[in-house]
């Protein structure tokens, strides 16, 4: 996914939804393989994404000013 296609997804409020598609694939992948561990892993992962994609969704926040006293050093 490049930056163009990921700025579509998350302006559609389907970023979540688009991993855990990708992740279901991998998921199906791995189970035809005999993975089975691996594969019920990112099926635990492509759920909490679903919850995610149906409650939450990706905003840009502005970043914080740093204020930067006089005589101090970090």
């Amino acid at each position: 996914m490049n930056e163009t296609s990921l700025q579509f997804h998350i302006k559609e409020n389907d970023c979540f939804g688009t991993l855990a598609t990708v992740l279901d694939l991998v998921s199906q992948d791995l189970r035809k393989k005999g993975h089975c561990s691996n594969a019920e892993t990112l099926g635990c992962l492509r759920d909490q994404l679903m919850y995610l994609q149906h409650g939450y969704r990706i905003e840009k926040i502005q970043p914080r000013k740093v204020l930067v006293r006089a005589g101090c050093s970090r």
